[in-house]
């Protein structure tokens, strides 16, 4: 079993200063150079998925493909393309909204059986104004569908609902813990109750980052008793540009989102060898 922490390619923009983005090539490079295992991206138009792999395959990175289907069918372009150009998985969110649980399982049921066709595993992320944008809808779903694998990023789920994780909520913690049980990758991002994304190299935050680093232990470990020989775990560090990151009155980010990338990485990378030896 081995953790694959990638870097998202929405993070590596306006990371210069000034805002300004580096150019494909330098971001994969510097993503390389300091050791991630590859980037999440999306696989949506051909062009793209090319060029971005061509730059990849080198330097031995893998990709998260990312794709925002809105019917069953329209999951199969994505497929095709990871199949072609190769992936380590695919994350589906569900650009989907609706009330109806037997319309939301209808669908889910056909992406599973779509991803019966492939060799590489299709997640669905839980994520805001998606079809998982609800915790406790999300919680009805599996309840329905308990062979639902999962992408897991719970900022979405701690600011959606204004969890109080700092406070103490057992209730929402279990919540949150039966969400993990179904996450076969992470996205890592660290909100409060109110902001979906803190700064988390600043000290008010700390106690933030500390209830996302203990929540990160049980999921990794809960998903190492259940993994194979052979799998790999992937996290992916997602500290978006904005209006994710918090910006000052110059339009500017307020932190270094890079550095704390590497922040991120590193505390996934001590919550692994922390958890790795129970494997």
């Amino acid at each position: 079993m081995k953790l694959l922490i990638l870097q998202s390619m929405w993070a590596m923009e306006n990371i210069l200063p000034g805002g300004d983005t580096l150019p494909l090539p330098e971001a994969v490079r510097r993503i390389a150079e300091h050791g991630f295992a590859g980037v999440t991206d999306h696989f949506t138009d051909r062009r793209h998925v090319r060029r971005l792999t061509a730059e990849l395959r080198p330097l031995g990175l893998t990709a998260e493909a990312q794709c925002f289907p809105k019917s069953v069918d329209e999951l199969q372009p994505t497929l095709e393309l990871a199949a072609e150009f190769g992936c380590h998985h695919v994350t589906i969110q569900p650009d989907v909204r609706t009330r109806d649980k037997q319309a939301a399982l209808a669908l889910l049921r056909g992406w599973q059986r779509l991803a019966e066709q492939v060799d590489f595993p299709v997640l669905v992320e839980t994520h805001r104004y998606r079809l998982t944008n609800d915790l406790f809808f999300t919680l009805e779903l599996l309840e329905e569908l308990p062979s639902l694998r999962l992408v897991g990023d719970l900022s979405h789920y701690v600011a959606g609902h204004e969890l109080p994780l700092v406070e103490g909520d057992p209730q929402a913690e279990a919540q949150l813990r039966e969400i993990m049980r179904h996450c076969h990758a992470y996205h890592g991002r660290v909100s409060n109750c109110e902001q979906v994304q803190l700064p988390i190299s600043f000290a008010q935050h700390q106690p933030w980052l500390e209830q996302y680093r203990r929540l990160w232990h049980w999921g990794f470990a809960n998903w190492c008793a259940r993994a194979a020989p052979g799998d790999s775990l992937a996290f992916t560090c997602e500290l978006g540009t904005r209006p994710y990151a918090i910006t000052g009155a110059d339009g500017q980010d307020i932190t270094d989102r890079w550095a704390e990338s590497l922040q991120l990485k590193q505390l996934a990378e001590t919550i692994w060898a922390e958890v790795a030896p129970q494997a």
